[in-house]
């Protein structure tokens, strides 16, 4: 994901998840109804006599009436989960607006490397679509064919990340931030490292390259998370 000797992300396919289903029914809230009932007694008539008796009317007693209607809010909900891959990614803190494209896996003799997409970042396939519950794994260079990640090392915990799918935007704010050393290291380190790219039982978005700009010794994790759920 770098120049120089580019160190391969090593882990299995990622299964595909079913998707969840969506939607949320919310009752509405109850019809409230003023209901006001008088009754009045209209006096008789009776036979005449010097002094004609009246019978008053009874005292009418109004229901009580409602000051005010309870008002409903509805949930704030984000965009429906997607149905495609992100094909566009923006984080306004580091200048970052590149391209998405799906990318796919190599198999060598020490196991699967994902391969890396060239002047755009790399969606790994498998991983889960914006919006759906689970891991969306970028990856992409830093340091040549169009270093699109040139700069994920400067992301800090709440600067925002958007993934585009079409016209639709999905909001992440980062809430994680690894450094991870693999070059020279064993093959059971480079596994452990590549589990942050395994899927999850969350929603989360995922961002590697490499690091630093000269080397590439270590591999760069960036998390972050829906600040609305999606779900």
């Amino acid at each position: 994901m770098g120049g120089g000797e580019e160190q391969g992300v090593m882990t299995a396919a990622p299964s595909v998840k079913p998707i969840p289903p969506t939607g949320i029914l919310i009752a509405a809230p109850p019809t409230l109804r003023l209901v006001s009932k008088a009754t009045s007694v209209r006096a008789s008539t009776l036979a005449v006599t010097p002094s004609p008796t009246v019978t008053p009317s009874p005292t009418v007693t109004p229901s009580p009436a409602f000051t005010s209607t309870p008002t409903f809010t509805p949930t704030p909900s984000g965009p429906p989960p997607a149905s495609a891959p992100p094909d566009r990614i923006v984080s306004p803190a580091i200048g970052l607006d590149a391209p998405v494209v799906p990318v796919g896996w190599t198999v060598t003799a020490e196991g699967a490397v994902w391969d890396a997409a060239d002047y755009a970042a790399g969606w790994h396939q498998n991983s889960a679509y914006p919006g759906h519950v689970g891991n969306t794994v970028l990856s992409g260079h830093h340091n040549i064919k169009g270093k699109v990640f040139r700069y994920l090392i400067d992301l800090e915990p709440d600067d925002e990340v958007f993934l585009y799918v079409g016209e639709t935007a999905y909001r992440y704010v980062v809430t994680e931030k690894h450094l991870f050393e693999e070059k020279g290291k064993p093959e059971e380190v480079r596994r452990a490292n590549a589990q942050w790219i395994a899927p999850t039982d969350d929603e989360r978005v995922t961002l590697v390259t490499c690091w630093p700009y000269t080397s590439n010794t270590h591999r760069l994790i960036i998390v972050a998370r829906p600040v609305i759920s999606n779900r």
